[in-house]
């Protein structure tokens, strides 16, 4: 009697253990309608968390074979935080070590704003990147209410939004990410510019102003310092100063100025209006901000394209009308 008894037990445990091995291996099969998938994992997270995270997500089967397999294995401590993308196909165990031993993408994504782009052209960007809602983020950008929180002396924040790389999160909301950049401003900007922009008679948003009437003119580094010449001087002489940029940005496009479009109705229009326009037109960088600053010593007032991707400078307007009349011919010429 008592060896069937034990027999019995005997039996029943391998049946268990039988059943116990069944549904291991089963949980170890990869997870139902397995397809690739993005996972993840932030900072600090456990062991345990990763494995929640994972089942929550469809990728494996079971959260506890997971810790079990990461903790047989030694991989426990071995997953960093970032993006990871989950090959299809792949069983419990398998997907423990190539978490283990695959560099994840950051979290943050790298995003570089260029020099003389615009706010709706950098919302654009944004989303692209980083998934921010560039309504959101151009909404705000042009609030003056919220310009003006940010101690801003204009009516947008064109101009105060710095070119520069940065780190954002996915989705980041956009009212924190113009805040960051406007921030980046105020860093890169030092006391000893803001004080040589009062000795030249400007306030913040009249370098800024007039730098990104540089930034979007300017063909090379070489050409800014010249390009600030032409504008101080005919400032100083007060002279309209005829920046075909100010004009595309009265019209809100961004393409070649035609005659027609120089009568547009706008504060903008440096062709009907003397002095700076209200505001920036752009977003400039270090180097049309220094160019603003420090003008090069020519005795130019006009500048037009060479058609080579740079301009001719004038002292005159004879000058000047016979480098802009060569500049058609060679527009004419390449159009036959």
């Amino acid at each position: 009697m008592k060896n069937y008894k034990l027999i019995a037990v005997l039996a029943g445990g391998a049946v268990f253990l039988l059943a116990a091995l069944g549904w291991t291996v089963f949980l170890d099969t990869p997870a139902p309608g397995s397809r690739a998938a993005e996972v993840k994992i932030a900072k600090g997270a456990t062991a345990g968390e990763v494995a929640r995270l994972l089942e929550s997500q469809g990728v494996i089967r079971s959260a506890f074979l997971f810790r079990v397999v990461s903790r047989v294995n030694g991989y426990d401590g071995r997953i960093r935080a970032g993006r990871y993308t989950v090959p299809a196909g792949l069983r419990t165990d398998e997907i423990a070590r190539f978490l283990a031993v695959t560099s994840p993408r950051p979290l943050e994504i790298r995003v570089t704003v260029a020099e003389g782009l615009t706010i709706t052209e950098i919302a654009s960007l944004l989303e692209r990147k980083a998934v921010v809602d560039s309504a959101a983020f151009t909404a705000f950008a042009t609030s003056s209410a919220i310009a003006e929180s940010l101690g801003v002396d204009n009516a947008t924040l064109e101009g105060y939004i710095y070119p520069d790389t940065y780190f954002i999160h996915e989705g980041a909301k956009a009212f924190d990410v113009i805040r960051m950049m406007r921030g980046r401003l105020t860093e890169v900007l030092p006391d000893s510019l803001l004080t040589r922009a009062r000795k030249l008679g400007f306030s913040l948003n009249e370098m800024l102003t007039l730098a990104s009437l540089i930034e979007t003119e300017a063909a090379s580094d070489e050409e800014r310092p010249v390009i600030s010449s032409v504008f101080h001087r005919r400032l100083k002489a007060g002279l309209p100063l005829q920046a075909n940029p100010t004009v595309q940005y009265a019209l809100g496009v961004k393409r070649r100025v035609y005659n027609g479009d120089l009568d547009v109705n706008s504060p903008y229009n440096t062709y009907l209006r003397r002095g700076l326009p209200p505001g920036p037109i752009a977003n400039p960088g270090m180097k049309s901000i220094l160019a603003a600053l420090y003008p090069a010593d020519t005795r130019y007032l006009y500048f037009v394209s060479n058609g080579s991707g740079g301009h001719v400078f004038s002292r005159t307007l004879a000058e000047h009308n016979a480098a802009a009349a060569r500049y058609r011919m060679q527009r004419a010429h390449r159009s036959r």
